[in-house]
């Protein structure tokens, strides 16, 4: 990995580790949303919430500050097009990290069951379980490619179980409580949060693609 190993490149792949480890904080924190949120705690939830915030702010910055440094013509192109990838798709878990909890505000906690609160707690476990292996498999990316391959297909596998967890317990719950709640607009605001924190570890899978590519591609 020729060009992992000179000192410009590093600097930017240092940016990088930055953004990815500052994205899993966003995830961190929405992660406590959710829970805070089944604990019927809505104060916490919008605390929480700001958090997620503030550490989406601080990662969308530190985007501009590798976008720019690859402006600079650090890269060989491709690379170039490979970090860029990489760093938007990173930045596509924070953003819906933050509108899964920004939308979960919008919803007063006492008028979900506590059955659909626990398996959204389990769904947010789960998303920053992923979210974690994304980071270390970047982590480990610049010393040992083999063992990022690994966390790429680890994050891959947790996706699978992400989606098959949501069809099989989040849906039909949900549709329970639609079912009993009979109200539309509270059934559309948490259907848009579900599809969210699906996308987000669909994007979880999209950064580990783009990091086992990179680690086989300069092996």
């Amino acid at each position: 990995m020729m060009w992992i190993g000179r000192e410009k490149e590093r600097k930017i792949l240092e940016l990088c580790k930055n953004h990815i480890a500052k994205v899993v904080k966003v995830v961190a924190e929405m992660h406590q949303t959710f829970h805070e949120f089944g604990k019927l705690n809505q104060k916490k939830v919008e605390e929480n919430f700001k958090k997620v915030f503030e550490y989406e702010k601080e990662a969308d910055e530190i985007k501009r500050s590798i976008l720019e440094e690859l402006s600079k013509g650090l890269f060989h192109p491709i690379n170039r097009e490979e970090i860029i990838r990489l760093i938007l798709t990173a930045d596509d878990i924070a953003a819906h990290a933050k509108a899964a909890s920004r939308k979960l505000i919008l919803i007063p906690p006492k008028k979900v069951n506590e059955r659909l609160r626990e398996v959204l707690k389990v769904f947010a476990d789960n998303l920053l379980k992923i979210a974690e292996e994304v980071n270390n498999a970047f982590q480990t990316l610049t010393e040992n490619p083999q063992q990022a391959v690994q966390a790429s297909n680890k994050v891959e596998n947790l996706e699978e179980k992400i989606d098959d967890f949501r069809v099989e317990t989040v849906i039909p719950e949900f549709l329970v409580w639609c079912e009993e709640s009979k109200t539309i607009s509270l059934c559309l605001i948490l259907k848009e949060i579900i599809d969210g924190m699906e996308n987000l570890a669909d994007k979880c899978e999209d950064v580990a693609d783009v990091i086992r590519d990179i680690a086989i591609s300069y092996a």
